[in-house]
């Protein structure tokens, strides 16, 4: 059985628990607070990384490199396009996603430059909003580990009262993510609440 270490709140997290419900694999949840890592976490990954997957007797971590061994290792169901060229936007657009949207999350969760921030995040939303009008998913009619690395931020957008109405494109992409069983089932007691509130 796959043993997840996982942080409840953290999108990172999140994304590897999507992929472990998209592919209906056994797993074993240790929930930590990532201030607060016990020594037997440590002694297993001593960066202190979260996620992190063991499996195998074989320890991953970093969210990204995490999730392709996943899918390579379980390949149904795929979640990476068939084609190399592809497969390279996918790793590009994910790529894009760590780089771009997540620390506009994290910078917003923080409240640092808190106006600033939710300007910038509303206009990577617009740039999104115009390039979903072309197609269902990140990558073309195929649902991706691009679209499980975006998907946990659009899903904290609304708690960071940040409104989405306004984009029919991305609503109607978040309706798809967040409409996939595998997606409610990965998410934790916290992200339940989150919505709730």
């Amino acid at each position: 059985m796959i043993k997840l270490y996982s942080d409840p709140r953290c999108p990172d997290s999140h994304r590897t628990r999507i992929v472990l419900a998209e592919k209906e694999l056994p797993v074993s949840i240790v929930e930590l607070e990532p201030d607060n890592l016990p020594a037997d976490f440590l002694e297993l990954n001593p960066y202190g990384k979260l996620p992190t997957v063991v499996d195998r007797d074989i320890v991953f971590f970093e969210p990204s490199v995490v999730n392709e061994y996943l899918d390579e290792r379980y390949p149904h169901p795929a979640l990476k396009p068939g084609s190399p060229a592809e497969r390279a936007q996918m790793r590009l657009a994910i790529m894009r996603i760590e780089e771009e949207l997540y620390p506009l999350y994290a910078d917003a969760v923080a409240g640092r430059k808190k106006s600033e921030t939710v300007r910038k995040l509303k206009e990577y939303l617009a740039m999104l909003d115009t390039y979903l009008s072309r197609q269902p998913y990140f990558i073309g009619n195929q649902y991706t580990l691009a679209d499980v690395t975006i998907a946990p931020v659009l899903y904290r957008l609304q708690p960071l009262g940040i409104d989405t109405s306004a984009w029919n494109n991305l609503e109607g992409y978040m309706d798809r993510l967040f409409e996939r069983p595998a997606f409610e089932r990965s998410l934790s007691e916290h992200e339940q609440m989150m919505r709730e509130f």
